[in-house]
């Protein structure tokens, strides 16, 4: 009995790993692109305040983006390390996993140019709303005022131009080995924990 049930949640946790991966290398990758080839300065430029600018910037950002549920996480992760505030950061993750240009143009197909316009509307409404929330009550809301951000990020400009290969190699190492250390721990104990939720749970 209690090998089945081992051997059961085993395979749920391997089928979701498999069914989550290619979002989450997706994600990964975005992120050491984000780092490797977009100045800093546009980051602090425009997502580092507080205020409720940063907050439509940063959703403005993630709507376009093909990046599902799973593949939002680093790349939030990435553009807080790399001083977007909390504000700003919640509301790239609110709304980049509601849309995206390919879920648009599917729902265009689909459902018509009304539910077309209304879906990325109600991403902008509700990203809005969650990362003002997030700057109204948190206190350390601005990156801008938190030493860590700058510290903990890993420079993207060089005293010299890098190259196109330079930057793609940077883009390679921050998103798969630098984020993949400071987020890896975390998203497998969410995957321990959703294999377990539906052993557990019945369908």
């Amino acid at each position: 009995m209690i090998s089945e049930v081992l051997s059961e949640y085993v395979q749920s946790f391997w089928h979701l790993l498999c069914e989550m991966a290619p979002y989450l290398l997706l994600g990964f990758f975005i992120a050491g692109l984000l780092q490797a080839f977009v100045p800093r300065s546009m980051f602090s430029r425009h997502l580092a305040s507080g205020n409720w600018r940063s907050v439509v910037k940063a959703a403005l950002l993630g709507i376009p983006l093909p990046l599902c549920s799973c593949g939002v996480i680093p790349t939030t992760a990435a553009l807080r390390r790399e001083g977007a505030s909390k504000g700003a950061a919640t509301s790239f993750l609110i709304a980049t996993p509601q849309t995206g240009i390919d879920s648009i143009m599917a729902t265009y197909s689909v459902m018509g140019l009304a539910f077309a316009i209304i879906r990325p509307i109600a991403a902008l409404v509700t990203s809005f709303f969650g990362g003002c929330l997030v700057n109204r009550f948190d206190a350390d809301a601005q990156c801008g005022a938190n030493s860590n951000c700058a510290a903990n990020s890993t420079p993207n400009t060089q005293h010299s131009t890098p190259t196109f290969a330079q930057r793609m190699k940077s883009a390679l190492e921050y998103g798969f080995v630098e984020m993949l250390q400071d987020v890896g721990k975390w998203l497998f104990i969410g995957l321990l924990i959703a294999a377990l939720i539906t052993v557990a749970v019945p369908t």
